[in-house]
């Protein structure tokens, strides 16, 4: 609008106008009191402007009144100055937060007016007067435009404040369709991060929400200010819990003497804190919101809060359907945890026992397979409601999954309470249950642990009651067992273990020997790199000493980053030496699940850029799917797509071997030792490498043996196909340094001269791609569906005989000079294919008829010279 320095004279006002005004000033000022009482009579007439001063009482109306009148004189002696024009614009601010409208207030200008007109008609010289009424109009112009200046200021403000508070709510529900749902949780927590960072006048906002109240409230969230986790009290007058508790808003201010201390900490940063409740019963929250100003939340508006209070109560409805089982209607893992957490907490301050159980029903499966699911779900039923019936008032039966339950038994006094509470839950499992007619039997197996005597967190109690659960099978089950200090020696030396591994790494005491692989026809394919420790005392340790900390949530990455980066340093060395050798290494579960583990593959294949991709295997263990599938298969594909190889390490160890082969991408696999070490004596582990090898040849994937120790194993598993082998028959693990001598040195097995011919997989797949040649000549007759694998874009390398000419036919005919001809042959079969597809689509049946005979003709010559081919293999 205008600088500070050029309003009087936009307005033509200049010293000597001042001093004119200064001169009868007294005469103006004169009737001061009753113009102020005017004004105010004039404003309370007129319903609009009256309805602003409803509430007030006549000791503020007075005081208005007074304020008016010092407004009178103070005007008449501002000269419009810098300072007057500041408490103007703060006059103008405040009517906006009042609600008075500009064009009320300067409606009731005329009053002044009118006052100084009488002055002037009746006191002041008439060869003045016209001067003087210039000057006066101006005055009260310029101190009009303050005002309005103030109030549009104020209104910006105001219009901006809400703006970001809905950018905030629109920023919030506007989820892209088709993307993966938050928690509800983050809903809350997104609101409380975007508030104090897209509005100028919010400093902090945080949420509470809890299913248990219990006597102290902990703050979830926190963002804006700096602040430690808050931790509120059930204390008298307590705003938080008041808001909770009523259901009602609150707006504290920082200064109040009553407010709470956590409250008063917040003084110079926070003006006065808004706490929106939602909820009800045992399960409420609030959002808690400080602002930089008083009267904040009165100048923007209730709506928009009471709509963050709204989202707040979706998400207690989003949290108890996520915290509960769908079909038994218990709380589920996640809610047992966080009950478990407030229960330890009131524990301490009660000084009472906790009980903390897992329960699992023994012959559950029996009924459940020999039924079936409806059947055991029945049971589940059936099960939780005769335990319910049981416990106390303040106990938690919680599904922890299938028939495992978690229990949360708090208040006791002593282990004999746990003693009865126990037995008369596992009587109650006992008890026969009719099911669809028939008289069903379980019972149950219970662990559990007492806190604080087990003095650990949540999680770890949770452990120690399972630890007491199969301490309870194993010793008959239909029982309960009490976790004591000797379960804890496996919990003890695991930790040991991380502590030893932890140590190593951080102090360059880990290295990686290679074991070599070699292939059925003699050469040396590559080696597997295996993780050792350099112990202090006990020397060189092999990676059993310290397995299972390897997949440590705390370990497994920065192991892996490990092997990842010093197997391609490695790779790289022998390439420079011009030794090619494709290196496997082993990923843990965690570290491949991990959302980094991409990024720290890339980061590693940079560093060392002469490590061809492909010379890149990484293995991964059956684990790894079963724990999250579709997680596994983005990253194997995406490892797929960066050139790396994919290998499924100890197949047929596992219960999803089969699964894997049809759902990940994989170009290798390596048969567990198990199987091999007793593959020539045992006729079962004979058939199930036997059925592996066939399987993987078939599906054109490579077959690697661990665990070859004689010269008998390297022969019979090479008449059975496997592609690929490795044990110490060959070598044993070797240092980096010694691989390059002992690949020089490496002389294949010969074979012996009675063995007989490989087994043929090309039959069976031959016979497949036959079926499937009259299933599309059919389909094109409109007789049945089209087969899968035949139009889509790469067809050519997924179908039946595509994968053998990927895996086993590339293997093995390779360097054959037929061999290109026909896989070009093959993809023309495809092409045909599609091709006429296309032409049924036009519904031009003749010309598809015509591309079905030349496919035909096609796939005869394929055929032919596939197998003059295959015959010539000496």
């Amino acid at each position: 609008m205008e600088t500070t320095s050029t309003l009087p004279n936009f307005l033509g006002l200049h010293d000597s106008d001042f001093q004119f005004i200064d001169r009868y000033r007294i005469l103006l000022e004169a009737e001061t009191a009753a113009l102020a009482h005017d004004f105010y009579d004039y404003l309370l007439s007129h319903p609009v402007t009256a309805a602003v001063f409803r509430d007030f009482s006549s000791a503020r109306l007075d005081a208005l009144i007074q304020k008016q009148a010092e407004h009178i004189s103070g005007l008449l002696a501002s000269h419009l100055n810098k300072s007057w024009r500041e408490s103007m614009r703060k006059l103008g601010a405040l009517h906006h937060r009042l609600g008075i409208e500009p064009s009320w207030v300067a409606g009731a200008y005329i009053l002044y007016w009118r006052h100084w007109q009488k002055v002037l008609q009746e006191q002041v010289p008439e060869g003045e007067r016209d001067s003087l009424r210039d000057a006066l109009f101006r005055l009260l112009i310029g101190d009009l435009m303050v005002q309005l200046d103030g109030y549009a200021r104020a209104s910006r403000e105001t219009d901006a404040d809400r703006l970001a508070l809905f950018d905030v709510l629109l920023g919030v529900l506007a989820v892209p369709q088709g993307a993966e749902s938050p928690r509800p949780e983050a809903l809350l927590q997104q609101i409380c991060e975007a508030l104090p960072r897209k509005s100028a006048s919010v400093r902090l906002a945080g949420y509470v929400v809890s299913s248990a109240m219990g006597d102290v409230l902990t703050l979830e969230c926190m963002a804006g200010l700096p602040l430690p986790a808050l931790q509120l009290p059930k204390t008298a007058g307590d705003p938080c819990w008041e808001a909770l508790e009523s259901g009602q808003t609150v707006i504290q201010s920082v200064e109040d003497p009553r407010a709470p201390e956590w409250i008063k900490d917040l003084h110079n940063r926070v003006e006065e804190i808004g706490i929106f409740p939602f909820g009800a019963g045992d399960l409420r929250g609030a959002i808690l919101i400080g602002a930089r100003e008083k009267g904040y939340f009165h100048r923007v508006g209730s709506d928009y809060f009471h709509a963050f209070a709204h989202l707040g109560e979706m998400v207690l409805l989003l949290r108890n359907q996520s915290l509960r089982d769908s079909m038994t209607g218990l709380p589920n893992r996640t809610l047992f945890h966080d009950r478990l957490e407030n229960a330890r907490a009131q524990t301490i301050r009660n000084e009472r026992l906790l009980g903390v159980a897992i329960l699992d029903l023994d012959g559950f499966k029996q009924v459940n397979d020999r039924l079936g699911h409806p059947a055991g779900d029945q049971l589940l039923l059936a099960v939780v409601q005769g335990l319910q019936g049981h416990l106390r008032a303040g106990d938690t039966l919680a599904r922890m999954g299938g028939d495992e339950f978690g229990l949360i038994l708090p208040g006791l006094d002593s282990v004999d309470d746990l003693k009865v509470l126990c037995d008369r839950l596992l009587a109650t499992i006992r008890e026969p249950l009719d099911i669809q007619g028939e008289a069903v039997h379980v019972s149950g197996s219970i662990g559990v642990t007492l806190y604080p005597l087990d003095d650990n967190d949540s999680r770890t109690l949770i452990q120690h009651a399972d630890m007491a659960l199969y301490a309870a099978k194993d010793a008959g089950r239909d029982r309960w067992h009490l976790h004591t200090l000797d379960l804890d020696e496996a919990v003890q030396a695991e930790a040991e273990m991380r502590a030893m591994l932890e140590q190593a790494l951080n102090d360059d005491r880990l290295t990686l020997h290679y074991q070599p692989i070699v292939s059925s026809t003699g050469e040396v394919m590559g080696v597997e790199a295996l993780i050792r420790l350099q112990h202090s005392e006990k020397g060189l340790l092999p990676p059993a000493a310290f397995f299972s900390a390897l997949d440590h949530p705390r370990l497994a990455r920065p192991v892996g980053r490990f092997v990842l980066e010093t197997a391609l340093r490695q790779g790289a060395i022998w390439q420079e030496a011009g030794l090619s050798l494709r290196i496997s290494v082993n990923i843990s579960t965690r570290h491949l699940l991990d959302a980094r583990f991409l990024d720290d593959l890339r980061e590693a294949m940079a560093k060392y850029p002469d490590m061809p991709p492909n010379q890149l295997e990484i293995e991964i263990t059956e684990s790894a799917p079963l724990s999250d599938m579709a997680g596994a298969q983005l990253q194997l594909r995406i490892c797929n797509q960066l050139g790396v190889h994919v290998a499924l390490d100890d197949f047929g160890t596992g219960n999803a071997s089969l699964t894997y082969l049809q759902q990940l991408h994989a170009q290798s696999i390596k048969i567990d030792q198990g199987f091999v070490r007793d593959v020539i004596n045992d006729p079962k582990d004979l058939a199930i490498v036997a059925a592996v090898i066939t399987a993987s040849r078939m599906l054109g994937i490579k077959v690697i043996a661990e665990g070859v120790e004689t010269a008998e194993h390297a022969t019979l598993l090479t008449k059975m196909g496997c592609s690929h082998l490795q044990g110490y028959y060959f070598s044993r693990p070797l240092s980096p340094e010694a691989i390059p001598a002992w690949v020089t040195h490496f002389h294949p097995t010969p074979q012996s001269e009675d063995a007989l011919p490989p087994m043929d997989v090309l039959s069976p797949i031959l016979e497949g791609h036959l079926l499937r040649m009259q299933m599309f000549l059919r389909a094109l007759r409109h007789q049945n569906p089209f087969p899968a694998h035949t139009l889509e874009a790469d067809a050519e390398d997924y179908c039946h005989l595509g994968r053998w000419l990927r895996g086993e036919g590339l293997f093995n005919f390779g360097q054959s000079p037929d061999f290109a001809g026909i896989v070009t042959r093959h993809e023309r079969l495809h092409q045909l294919a599609r091709e006429a597809k296309s032409f049924l689509d036009e519904e031009d049946d003749e010309a598809a008829l015509y591309q079905g005979h030349l496919l035909e003709l096609e796939n005869r010559l394929l055929v032919a010279e596939l197998l003059a081919m295959t015959r010539k293999l000496p």
